[in-house]
């Protein structure tokens, strides 16, 4: 008698499904990747695909709103947010930093969302949702502010697009920077000389003039 086909787990096969788009689309892009190879990747059929997620541009968005909510979800430890002003970014940039090289689908995904003017992004109502790291860097400089420590004339949605741009910027461009400076600059084994950089550069930027003194 023929077995029957062991029934399958739809939240898994889901999952699945989405874990390899990421993949997929992180390496070829939005537009050259193809749903076969994802189903490939996940060992399932298309139907499922289709059935999950409707289209290839379904699983594109899933795909995106997965590397999104990694990002979301990047925990900031209570003890942290009891640091001075300065620990606190120090340990935030790191934490940041430590992220891009552990998610490089992130960065690419990113890259690839910020050519195609964030067409999927903008569809996903991210500014409702909390990130953590960025409530904890508003609140290292409110309270850099409050202890005369930082500036007052510093805009704190200025701040994170610098820190996040020098933080990734490395990652999303190490391959053609590689070709323009010393080798060892873009190593990874460079990366904690590189956090240590931009902490420098942060808080230079920040601290009153009482401070720099």
């Amino acid at each position: 008698m023929p077995t029957k086909e062991k029934k399958r787990d739809p939240v898994q096969s889901a999952g699945r499904l989405v874990a390899a788009a990421v993949e997929v689309f992180s390496a070829h892009g939005p537009d050259a990747a193809t749903v076969d190879e994802i189903c490939a990747k996940a060992g399932l059929n298309k139907r499922m695909a289709y059935h999950y997620f409707g289209s290839k541009a379904g699983l594109y968005k899933e795909a995106i709103l997965y590397v999104y909510d990694q990002f979301l979800s990047l925990e900031v430890e209570l003890a942290a947010m009891l640091l001075s002003p300065e620990q606190l970014l120090e340990t935030l940039v790191g934490k940041y930093y430590d992220f891009l090289r552990d998610h490089p689908a992130f960065v690419r995904l990113l890259c690839y969302e910020n050519l195609n003017e964030g067409r999927v992004v903008r569809k996903l109502n991210l500014r409702s949702k909390k990130a953590p790291i960025i409530s904890a860097l508003r609140l290292a400089l409110e309270k850099g502010q409050t202890e005369k420590k930082f500036r007052r004339d510093i805009d704190v949605n200025d701040l994170l697009v610098s820190i996040f741009a020098l933080c990734f910027f490395y990652f999303s461009n190490r391959y053609t920077m590689r070709q323009i400076l010393d080798e060892a600059v873009m190593a990874d084994s460079h990366i904690e000389v590189r956090k240590k950089h931009v902490v420098d550069l942060v808080l230079k930027g920040l601290v009153t003039e009482r401070e720099l003194a």
